[in-house]
């Protein structure tokens, strides 16, 4: 825009707010430092120690099984029993604490230790209840705790699906069971009608017991080293 006799002036910039005045820090005064990482919630804290301890464990070819075996702890088992396998020549540790499982878990266990090319040991404290027995009876060396005790019984019978496949499902559970004592069988040393017989009516074994029975190789004495 123009006037008569030249031009309109640009404004002046706006003047800078005033800036308070900085006064040198006191030496009392520390620096302000970034705030620290959120705190981890225990449940997380505790997955971590979880996963230390295991690796720590591994490291020293030790396998660990507690309480009721899901696929996911089976899984993970076989395959770490698998890299133990590749990755040395000495002994694998099995430790059992409280173990109870259905016969499919059981099962792949079993399939499991008898592919390890390493000898396994396999120490159980606890109660040990059902097809689990399995996974104590077929290790190369097998340690009973002194307070622990061996269940042998028949699993619970799972949910079946549909009427019409209660026929095969029922099959293929008597088929496994068989399986199951037949392995137990020659693992202890005695016929697989006495050991259909014994986890048909339920028979419960204190360590010194399943050792006679052919169960374990020996119960750990009292204040002995778990090995």
């Amino acid at each position: 825009m123009s006037r008569p006799g030249g031009t309109i002036p640009p404004r002046p910039p706006e003047p800078f707010p005033p800036q308070p005045p900085r006064f040198p820090r006191s030496p009392w005064q520390p620096e302000s430092r970034p705030p620290g990482p959120g705190a981890v919630s225990s449940s997380a804290a505790l997955v971590v120690g979880q996963d230390r301890l295991a690796e720590r464990l591994l490291d020293q070819r030790v396998v660990t099984l507690a309480g009721e075996l899901d696929a996911d702890a089976v899984n993970r088992a076989v395959a770490e029993l698998a890299l133990l396998d590749a990755t040395g020549d000495g002994p694998v540790r099995l430790q059992l604490s409280g173990v109870s499982a259905g016969l499919d878990a059981v099962l792949t266990l079993v399939d499991a230790l008898d592919l390890m090319g390493v000898p396994v040991h396999a120490t159980s404290l606890g109660r040990l209840t059902g097809p689990a027995v399995a996974v104590l009876a077929v290790a190369d060396r097998r340690i009973a705790g002194p307070s622990a005790t061996l269940y042998l019984c028949e699993p619970r019978a799972p949910h079946s699906g549909p009427g019409r496949d209660v026929g095969s499902w029922a099959a293929e559970l008597a088929r496994q069971l068989a399986r199951l004592q037949e392995r137990l069988a020659a693992a202890c040393g005695r016929p697989a009608e006495q050991v259909a017989a014994d986890m048909r009516t339920g028979r419960l074994f204190t360590a010194n017991e399943a050792r006679e029975y052919g169960l374990v190789d020996a119960p750990e004495p009292a204040g002995g080293p778990i090995r």
